[in-house]
């Protein structure tokens, strides 16, 4: 059996006004960074995942430096390697049935009823991030549901399509054939083991890829989705812009409220139009158009 990867979090307990700066601190050293609200109007809990062993010193002084920018004091940073567990059934342990607008997301577990009429998405996430329940999975499910009846969407794009959540629900709303990547080889083996257990796999290639400069963009594409975060999000605005189809839809998520305007600007600036946003527990997921 191939060894499990290491795992570490970084876990930062602060207020709503402060998680944005402390998150933008110490995005770059996650490949998955969530913000949880811990009780209603309550404290918040950051919480950063990565597969590269964190510098502690350099983290705490990077939280050090963004506290002190919006006037509060340093906060406490616990990083610890997590155990190695069996994440695919501890995500079922913890991955209740989701309902996301027409999509009924539900782990291999689940022997309940299925909504009638739901677009079915059987899903086990293990480490690959992307169950739907967080606030910018969701923001791209909706998003894939409003586009999906404006235009006829023959080929996509999935940057970053850990789980293969995305990838399989445009699959399943559509007749688009998905190029799904993601830098994370896991992420890619779960990405095709999803797609194949929700028989989609036919319309579904997966790829290893680091940004999109080894991707196929012949004739554009109707539909990207980034679900990212937000200083590679703005890094890829150039090539992202160049890979949507003349009319074709950019959709961008894991940024924070008060990243949208960074966002946004750098890909207004290589001519697509903003067309609207998704806002969902203080994350945000921004739609663009390319003009025809």
């Amino acid at each position: 059996m191939k060894p499990r990867a290491p795992v570490w979090r970084i876990e930062v307990m602060t207020t709503a006004a402060a998680q944005p700066a402390l998150a933008r601190a110490i995005e770059d050293d996650c490949d998955a960074l969530m913000a949880f609200e811990v009780t209603p109007g309550g404290p918040w809990r950051l919480e950063g995942l990565t597969m590269d062993e964190p510098d502690p010193a350099a983290i705490h002084a990077q939280l050090a430096r963004a506290a002190d920018d919006i006037g509060l004091p340093a906060p406490a940073a616990k990083i610890e390697r997590l155990p190695e567990i069996d994440w695919v059934a501890e995500n079922q342990r913890s991955f209740p049935p989701l309902r996301v607008g027409r999509f009924f997301v539900y782990g291999s577990h689940y022997k309940g009823a299925k909504p009638p009429g739901a677009a079915a998405i059987e899903l086990d996430a293990g480490i690959a991030f992307g169950s739907g329940e967080h606030a910018t999975t969701r923001g791209c499910l909706l998003a894939i549901e409003r586009l999906s009846g404006r235009r006829r969407i023959g080929r996509a794009l999935d940057l970053g399509c850990g789980s293969g959540i995305l990838a399989i629900a445009l699959a399943r709303r559509s007749a688009a054939r998905v190029l799904a990547a993601d830098i994370d080889r896991d992420a890619v083996h779960m990405t095709r083991e999803n797609a194949r257990r929700n028989q989609v796999a036919g319309r579904v290639t997966v790829r290893w890829s680091d940004g999109i400069a080894r991707l196929p963009r012949r004739r554009g594409y109707d539909l990207i989705l980034a679900n990212i975060l937000a200083r590679p999000l703005r890094r890829l605005a150039r090539d992202l812009s160049r890979a949507a189809a003349r009319g074709g839809y950019v959709v961008l998520s894991g940024l924070l409220a008060d990243q949208e305007v960074g966002v946004r600007t750098a890909y207004r600036a290589r001519g697509l139009a903003f067309i609207g946003r998704i806002a969902l527990a203080g994350w945000h997921t921004l739609i663009f158009r390319r003009r025809p």
